[in-house]
């Protein structure tokens, strides 16, 4: 497969902070059958138009900042594997020219997460759909985690019975928080069957602030791609 300048493997690799991170040539015999016209498309251009066939508009919709900045900077889409699992590897030219990584998630590996019916109907269809999550290489961070990885707060404080302290002071109970993507660090974006519907709450250092869904997730995803 040709590479692009500046977009080579290494480079896709290094950008990727995930040493379990590999780069898949060929037709491995676990390939989505729906991904074949982009493992088998012979240019970059030809690899993303595949790709962004298959997403729902509805989901691009539901985030327009970060849409329209990744369709105009991605570079390409290729195919890698990350804890024994496919997906393909949405390669992004961030803010100062450097790489920033999406996996899309194979969407045969959905399994309904908790409180699934507080996700916006776009983000349910996408998820089950299109991908089973797409984040940044970690699996957890920078857009919706692989549904694999989403877990309550509880269980993300490993504590899954819940948080005592915090469950004493808080509104919402520990266990009644799911966390569905992170900023890379300590700042938590969590849907409850506690808040009203299109709201998430940003959890940092035990406060809760309930903002909407889309905006939210939208503002998340783009920061990378900002000037």
């Amino acid at each position: 497969m040709s590479e692009l300048p500046g977009v080579t493997d290494d480079a896709i690799l290094d950008a990727a902070f995930a040493p379990a991170l590999s780069l898949v040539t060929g037709i491995p015999d676990d390939l989505h059958p729906e991904w074949l016209p982009v493992v088998t498309a012979p240019t970059a251009e030809e690899r993303i138009a595949a790709a962004l066939a298959r997403w729902t508009p509805d989901f691009t919709d539901l985030l327009p900042q970060f849409f329209g900045e990744f369709r105009t900077r991605l570079l390409d889409v290729r195919l890698g594997r990350a804890a024994g699992e496919l997906a393909l590897i949405y390669v992004v030219r961030g803010r100062d020219d450097e790489l920033v990584l999406w996996m899309g998630w194979d969407p045969r590996r959905f399994r309904e997460p908790r409180f699934w019916n507080r996700f916006p109907a776009a983000a349910r269809t996408f998820l089950q759909t299109v991908h089973a999550g797409f984040s940044h290489p970690d699996g957890v961070s920078g857009g919706l985690a692989h549904v694999g990885e989403m877990s309550t707060y509880a269980e993300w404080a490993e504590e899954p019975d819940g948080l005592a302290d915090w469950d004493e002071e808080q509104e919402i109970a520990s266990t009644r928080l799911l966390v569905v993507t992170s900023n890379g660090t300590n700042l938590l974006y969590c849907l409850s069957p506690d808040l009203p519907t299109g709201t998430i709450a940003l959890v940092y250092e035990g406060d809760i602030d309930p903002q909407p869904f889309a905006a939210s997730i939208d503002a998340l995803m783009v920061r990378p791609l900002e000037n």
